[in-house]
């Protein structure tokens, strides 16, 4: 019975997965507009930013030892591995094309119809970047680095497919990451 319903349930997948594929795949590389951004700006960071960072950790776990916290301490100890570790990675180039079936980045395409709104922040050299929200709730808004590209050709062709936010400011949390290069 479980083989069954395993077969079942492949041959179901399969059957939706392939026609969308091979029919969204041959509109969305039509480019209409294309470059290619990191996924994720990376900050420059001294020995200056690395020092501070460390007496900081440092401090907290000598808290977290003397106020018997061992889980903030573990916690500690893996997230600033975790970043030291993350902050050698270069960030991926990914290819970002506007065409008329919607928005692909890297690989991930979003349909016109499942975008409800996009906003360019453009404020060189600090800030370059195409922001996205999505109709569905629990999507997060996606932020796209413009690089070189000229916003002005951008938004006039958005603003021919979805709906403009105007005057959005950055939001408070990436100014901080900014500002403190996080």
């Amino acid at each position: 019975m479980l083989k069954l319903l395993d077969i079942l349930l492949r041959n179901q997948y399969k059957m939706k997965k392939t026609p969308k594929t091979t029919s969204f795949n041959n509109d969305y590389n039509n480019a209409v507009i294309k470059w290619e951004a990191p996924d994720y700006i990376s900050h420059e960071k001294g020995w200056q930013w690395f020092f501070i960072a460390g007496v900081l950790v440092v401090i907290l776990c000598i808290y977290a030892i003397i106020a018997d916290n061992w889980t903030l301490l573990i916690a500690l100890i893996v997230l600033s591995s975790v970043y030291v570790w993350q902050h050698f990675q270069m960030p991926k180039t990914v290819k970002i094309i506007i065409s008329k079936a919607g928005i692909k980045v890297g690989y991930k395409e979003f349909p016109y119809q499942s975008i409800k709104a996009f906003w360019v922040i453009y404020r060189p050299p600090y800030v370059k970047t195409l922001n996205l929200k999505f109709n569905a709730k629990l999507m997060q808004d996606i932020s796209i680095h413009l690089e070189d590209q000229n916003p002005g050709d951008l938004r006039e062709y958005l603003c021919s497919q979805i709906r403009e936010i105007e005057g959005k400011e950055e939001t408070f949390t990436d100014a901080l990451i900014r500002i403190f290069k996080l």
